[in-house]
């Protein structure tokens, strides 16, 4: 993603800010809005093929890794070449370009907004992925945040027995409500 996709317009994250869950405890439903009939984590396979640890510190997806995920959500949108792309603002890599754009609040985090394909999932912004997607239809959201080594996704039942169905990932089915952080998760990381 580049400079040039920055958005001016930050008006469309009201969206998924105005249906997230506001709780004490980060869940699914703070992540991803809270209007998806079902809801699934994707953890993220540490690169090459070694036995997987949980590792230290979130692993950024690869696009190989994504490539099932992106084939899924392209064929449950209507609008696959249409999607916002929010990337935090927080990280340093990004100061010089905080004059280029605004940022949009969701969640408490500011985020710049761009916008493409849904293909350009596994584009980054100064090296960094982008946190949330979702196209323009609001057919589904995904949310990599940066404290997890995982996404979750709320769609449609057929978008996320698509994605439960992927074989090269590891997928489960997850409740809206139900509480991600470390030590809480049903599912471990």
């Amino acid at each position: 993603m580049s400079k040039d996709s920055l958005q001016q317009d930050v008006s469309e994250a009201l969206w998924v800010d105005d249906n997230l869950g506001v709780v004490r405890t980060t869940t699914v439903g703070s992540l991803v809005p809270t209007v998806f009939d079902s809801y699934a984590r994707i953890l993220y396979p540490p690169l090459g093929s070694a036995p997987r640890p949980t590792p230290a510190k979130p692993v950024a997806p690869s696009r190989d890794q994504l490539a099932p995920v992106l084939e899924v959500l392209t064929r449950n949108t209507t609008t696959p070449n249409d999607c916002w792309y929010a990337v935090w603002e927080g990280n340093t890599v990004l100061d010089d370009i905080r004059d280029a754009a605004p940022t949009a609040n969701i969640a408490g985090y500011n985020y710049f907004l761009l916008r493409g394909p849904v293909a350009r999932a596994t584009d980054t912004l100064g090296g960094l992925p982008p946190n949330l997607w979702w196209p323009v239809d609001h057919a589904w959201c995904m949310a990599q945040h940066f404290d997890f080594p995982c996404a979750y996704l709320g769609g449609s039942t057929k978008t996320v027995t698509d994605i439960l169905a992927l074989d090269k990932l590891e997928t489960c089915s997850v409740r809206v409500d139900q509480i991600v952080t470390a030590g809480h998760d049903e599912h471990n990381y």
